[in-house]
């Protein structure tokens, strides 16, 4: 997949007189090994610490629901 098509100097001057801003966007290249890595340690971690949610569970329990509504 390449670049999208440009727009023409016409239809960038409309976009920004009618309020629109050009930004760009960096994603995840998934075809990329070291982010394949992340990511896999992040899936990784996060079925770990599902794992784990009875005993986040019992800390909030003896935190109190009533200590996170103190202002």
């Amino acid at each position: 997949m390449g670049r999208p098509r440009e727009l023409s100097p016409e239809e960038r001057a409309d976009l920004l007189r009618r309020g629109y801003r050009p930004i760009e966007i960096w994603v995840p290249d998934l075809d990329n090994e070291t982010i394949r890595a992340q990511l896999a340690e992040e899936a990784r971690r996060i079925a770990e610490a599902d794992d784990d949610e009875d005993e986040v569970m019992d800390w909030l329990k003896a935190v109190g629901a009533n200590d996170w509504d103190k202002p």
